[in-house]
């Protein structure tokens, strides 16, 4: 998806172009890396195994909203471990483009980070990272994929091979709202990457609240039966006229990690909106 970038006037480096509802989403992020600082601590203590955090489509680390330019989350996620005292040992990032990964790979080496970049499709970099991280590691990715069709469930599946790993995601519910209704009218293929099976769930339901629920139950049963303690939706996040963005979703390894979660959502919503 082409991205519009700008040079960003304290580094002279790229930032790319945000809609205004991403530092909400951040700051999610940054709730939870805050609040899980305990658990990363003990991992950090001698000759403990290091803590880890991933992404697959970083970006250059800088966004812009019209003349204002802020951190992206490559960036916020490790100035908070630092700010704690629990600076995350090994970050590894991925994207699609190299002048990315170049970018956010000089900013936070700057910040005293310790960085590896993948400038490669979501899944290949998955594969990659995970082969690259310590599997007696605490781990957390954050993914934020433009659309559905960026987040193949085989990405899933590739995190799942380590032990302590924990996913906070972004799920575009705009992508779901927008193409369900075709796709549920012609049979067609464009979910089958990111929920496999997601006819099946749907069958005899016209696109709507209900069918968009079934589907992302399906999604999140896929995930459990990969081999994750949990998977929830916590939050529908909406745009400044109510229109759904994108759903918030936990995945853990770590029963833990809901107990992280509920502080910063404060609990399930009892009724989701799908």
């Amino acid at each position: 998806m082409a991205v519009n970038t700008k040079t960003d006037p304290v580094d002279g480096l790229p930032a790319i172009e945000a809609q205004d509802w991403a530092e909400e989403k951040h700051e999610h992020l940054r709730q939870y890396i805050d609040i899980s600082r305990e658990a990363r601590r003990k991992f950090l203590r001698g000759p403990g195994a290091g803590a880890s955090y991933c992404e697959l489509f970083c970006g250059p680390g800088r966004l812009f909203h019209g003349s204002r330019f802020f951190d992206g989350s490559p960036l916020v996620a490790f100035k908070e471990s630092a700010r704690t005292g629990t600076a995350f040992t090994h970050l590894h990032l991925g994207d699609e483009q190299q002048e990315f990964c170049a970018a956010v790979e000089q900013r936070l080496q700057k910040l005293g980070a310790k960085v590896q970049t993948h400038p490669l499709k979501a899944d290949a970099a998955a594969k990659r990272i995970v082969r690259a991280l310590d599997d007696a590691a605490i781990n957390l990715a954050f993914l934020d994929p433009f659309n559905l069709g960026d987040l193949p469930f085989s990405i899933l599946e590739t995190f799942s091979r380590l032990r302590r790993i924990d996913l906070v995601i972004h799920v575009s519910a705009m992508d779901l709202i927008r193409q369900m209704p075709a796709a549920l009218k012609s049979g067609s293929r464009t979910f089958d990457r990111f929920a496999p099976g997601w006819q099946e769930a749907v069958k005899g339901l016209s696109p709507g609240e209900e069918a968009r629920g079934r589907f992302i139950e399906h999604w999140l049963g896929l995930i459990r039966r990969a081999g994750y303690k949990d998977a929830k939706v916590w939050k529908l996040i909406r745009g400044p006229t109510n229109q759904p963005l994108y759903w918030l979703v936990l995945v853990a390894k770590h029963q833990l990690a809901a107990t992280f979660w509920d502080k910063v959502g404060k609990s399930p919503q009892g009724k989701l909106d799908f």
